[in-house]
């Protein structure tokens, strides 16, 4: 046999396999482009065929298991996108793609734990990804890694300092890290660019206030309410500062409006019965006081406020009977020890009452020295801790923590 036959042959093969492969690639890009084309139009479903197709003709493609991920999670398939991008990474770790969105699926499925390694990875492979970045950011919050989540933020911010949602997320790390007046600057930048809402005065007004700017978070709040003049939550608030800063009047306009929008407001309850209690009015206080156990039966202050509003208006046992719970409640707050001594000594059980007295005194004088006022030991500023909780409505919640204020015995200040 000659070699020429054979050399002939090899050359068809070689131009035919080439031909082939020309082939192959030209359908891979038209189904490439395809794809892209039903992605920009958000039809997912023809774009999951295409993508499927792709990896029909090259199976080791990570990117066409990117892309095919992609429009899976666009249909809620979230379990087969996760898949994809899994088979996406077997191919290809060092592909940033995948990591990111396993760790973004993670993160949206509030899964805030799990997310963090992809999103890391995601980070190790483009540094400058900022997506990623923000979505670790998301996660750390979602932990409660506050600290974590604001270096992440900051650097985000370094790019993009006027970036609305960045500010608004970076004020709320700073918010639960107390670190206030970090809060109070970046809500300030926020507020700057425009767009505002009642909600974010609102949040403004309370890391002024935790900044002990009092004053200045009053005058926040007042644009709060002019902004959202529906919000039963961020009237309170204003009807509370007016409450701090002892302008009564004030407070009892906008307390009196809260309750009259919700007859079963407790929090506004509480406030508007310590405002009557403190001016002298324990008769008026008193249904406020016991609308607000009711609510909160377990705290403090409520029980402390209605057990000297009952002892004001000549019901001296169910007033020490509240005391008494008070004082379990919290056992370390001087006042609560001095008021029920002096109840109980006048209700003649003295040795009882001395030693709740003699109790009172130790404790102010560990927490603070001996006070100057020689009827009522000092005794130290407190919050009841009473929260808007039970409901996730941002608007609702504020991130304000709205406390119950220490009440009566304890002391307030324009700057605190």
């Amino acid at each position: 046999m000659s070699k020429r036959p054979l050399l002939l042959s090899l050359a068809l093969l070689i131009v035919t396999t080439s031909v082939g492969q020309t082939n192959r690639l030209e359908d891979v890009k038209r189904h490439y482009n395809q794809a892209k084309n039903w992605e920009q139009q958000a039809n997912w479903s023809n774009a999951e065929t295409e993508w499927r197709t792709v990896l029909q003709i090259v199976p080791n493609d990570a990117r066409a298991w990117t892309n095919l991920g992609t429009a899976l999670n666009r249909q809620n398939k979230s379990a087969e996108a996760v898949k994809a991008w899994q088979r996406a990474i077997a191919i290809e770790p060092a592909l940033a793609g995948p990591h990111f969105n396993i760790g973004l699926a993670l993160v949206r499925n509030r899964a805030y734990a799990e997310a963090i390694a992809p999103l890391r990875r995601a980070l190790e492979i483009e540094p400058e990804n900022d997506e990623a970045r923000r979505a670790l950011a998301l996660a750390l919050v979602g932990l409660e890694q506050f600290p974590r989540a604001s270096r992440e933020i900051a650097r985000l911010l370094v790019k993009a300092p006027r970036d609305s949602d960045l500010l608004e997320m970076a004020a709320q790390s700073f918010m639960q890290q107390a670190r206030y007046e970090e809060a109070a600057s970046v809500l300030k930048r926020r507020l700057d660019l425009g767009n505002t809402s009642g909600h974010l005065w609102a949040q403004f007004g309370d890391a002024l206030d935790g900044a002990k700017r009092t004053p200045e978070a009053l005058e926040a709040y007042r644009h709060a309410v002019q902004s959202a003049p529906d919000s039963v939550a961020i009237r309170y608030g204003l009807g509370y500062l007016y409450w701090k800063l002892y302008r009564y009047d004030d407070a009892r306009r906008e307390l009196d409006e809260v309750l009259r929008r919700e007859p079963g407001n407790a929090r506004a309850a509480f406030t508007l019965g310590d405002l009557y209690l403190t001016t002298g009015d324990a008769a008026r206080a008193l249904p406020l006081l016991e609308k607000a156990v009711t609510e909160y039966p377990n705290e403090f202050d409520t029980r402390f406020a209605l057990g000297r509003a009952l002892l004001s208006t000549g019901n001296p046992e169910r007033g020490i009977k509240e005391l008494r719970v008070a004082v379990n409640l919290a056992d370390s707050i001087a006042d609560g020890h001095f008021q029920l001594g002096r109840a109980l000594i006048q209700a003649g059980a003295k040795e009882e009452g001395k030693r709740e007295l003699d109790r009172a005194r130790s404790i102010a004088t560990a927490t603070k020295g001996e006070s100057n006022d020689k009827d009522m030991p000092a005794t130290p500023d407190s919050v009841a801790g009473i929260l808007l909780t039970g409901n996730d409505d941002l608007e609702v919640q504020l991130q304000a923590k709205l406390k119950f204020a220490r009440i009566a015995g304890g002391t307030r200040s324009s700057g605190s």
